[in-house]
């Protein structure tokens, strides 16, 4: 494995960057300046990291660059959080801004990811039936956010009790990355060689970020955070890492899945998962009835919530199930056509086979008919070179002969149409020769 030029530079633009922050956190003491900086660093890096991605947006093996796309899409929705984090912590001087916006994007983010290590890439054969992903990957993004917006947002938006809001969000940003490194954890396990390097740098980089998120949520409670301090280090470390890895994209080959019927194993399991990601939503509001000291105004909060999603994703599952039945529909249409032309070849290949076994025995019978032909012609033809026939007999033996050569012929007309049965319609009838 070697790495392309270009690739060797963003890693070493990107470790520069990691490394000024480590020297800037041992040296620089709390300030607005540092919160700037330390607000500037993720964004630098995830450029980076864009940038790395989009060399492999031309590679063309499966699906791959629809793989990098996505993640991508990921990295730039994760650039957008933390510029909005950027923006957040120049407002702080002068007022209360809400979180809410930079954290959606930090959790949408990660949608994108789950959703790109669910394509496989690793697999040849991942790119067939990629046609109701896009309803798969709506699915899981309003599941996600109806979680946030169930757990999380009602502490900002409803009451702005950030001591309740930051577990919260923290929270179900943890089992986002939990899910995903379990994910990566189990494909890891599953390849070799560069594959298995390249999902095991993905999975130490989102153990970097759950560490990292962990690491704020308690820094946050206990009011010893600030920007730029090493409580960033994991986080700025994992945007490194997306760098390194995305510079393995160019060596990467998919190889054929071994693993029988694979696409629709998990095409299977994807729909289980949309039945259930439906159907946890009114447990989890059956549940929250139980919760204690919950102010009305957020408990009615949830239930609307609640019914929208159920109402939005239903319409996805309803729709996916409609191109799912147009599909079914389809694929029945061509097994009944498929059916049609098994039953006509079939019928061709039965008359085939009774036209060769008719050849066979008129070639049997043609041999039997030819032996006393022959030997009726050859005593014909001794009949008139005897001197004492008579005229009339002569003329009676000549006709012999005639007739049985157009015998003979009608023999071996019938037997070279045998031999040939595509030219013999099951209807021809083979005539004798005319007197």
């Amino acid at each position: 494995m070697s790495l392309q030029p270009r690739a060797k530079a963003w890693i070493a633009l990107a470790g520069a960057i990691f490394v000024v922050h480590l020297i800037v956190a041992v040296l620089c003491t709390p300030s607005f300046a540092l919160t700037m900086f330390g607000d500037a660093v993720p964004c630098a890096l995830l450029i980076i990291a864009i940038l790395a991605a989009r060399e492999n947006f031309a590679i063309e093996r499966g699906v791959l660059p629809l793989f990098w796309k996505m993640m991508a899409a990921g990295l730039f929705q994760m650039l957008l959080s933390q510029a909005f984090w950027f923006y957040y912590d120049a407002l702080r001087r002068n007022s209360s801004p809400s979180p809410v916006i930079g954290d959606v994007l930090f959790l949408l983010a990660h949608v994108f990811f789950l959703s790109a290590f669910v394509l496989r890439p690793n697999s040849a054969s991942a790119g067939r039936g990629l046609r109701l992903r896009h309803l798969d990957f709506a699915l899981l993004t309003f599941w996600w956010l109806a979680l946030y917006g169930y757990f999380a947002l009602p502490w900002q938006s409803v009451l702005q009790d950030f001591s309740k809001y930051n577990p919260a969000y923290y929270l179900l940003a943890f089992i986002q990355h939990l899910v995903i490194i379990l994910i990566l954890a189990a494909v890891c396990k599953r390849s070799s060689g560069l594959w298995r390097m390249f999902y095991a740098c993905f999975a130490l980089t989102f153990v970097l970020i759950a560490v990292g998120n962990l690491l704020l949520s308690v820094a946050i409670d206990n009011g010893s955070y600030y920007a730029s301090s090493f409580y960033d280090t994991p986080f700025f470390l994992s945007l490194v890492l997306f760098t390194v890895t995305a510079s393995l994209g160019p060596s990467l080959q998919p190889v054929e899945d071994q693993t029988p019927n694979r696409e629709i194993k998990q095409s299977l399991w994807t729909a289980r998962i949309a039945m259930g990601a439906i159907l946890s939503l009114p447990v989890i509001a059956l549940l929250g009835t139980f919760e204690r000291k919950i102010p009305g105004n957020v408990a009615d909060f949830r239930l609307r919530l609640v019914f929208g999603a159920m109402l939005l994703l239903s319409g996805l599952v309803f729709r996916k199930l409609t191109l799912l039945a147009r599909e079914l529909a389809q694929l029945v249409q061509l097994s009944q056509s498929s059916l049609e032309n098994l039953r006509s070849v079939q019928a061709q290949v039965s008359h085939t086979e009774k036209l060769s076994a008719l050849g066979r025995l008129a070639a049997g019978a043609a041999h039997e008919i030819s032996n006393p032909l022959t030997a009726i012609l050859g005593y014909s033809e001794l009949l008139t070179d005897v001197p004492a026939l008579s005229p009339s007999d002569r003329e009676s033996a000549l006709v012999i002969q005639k007739q049985v050569h157009r015998a003979q012929a009608a023999v071996t007309s019938l037997r070279d149409k045998l031999r040939n049965p595509d030219s013999v319609h099951p209807t021809s009838v083979v005539k004798p020769a005319e007197s």
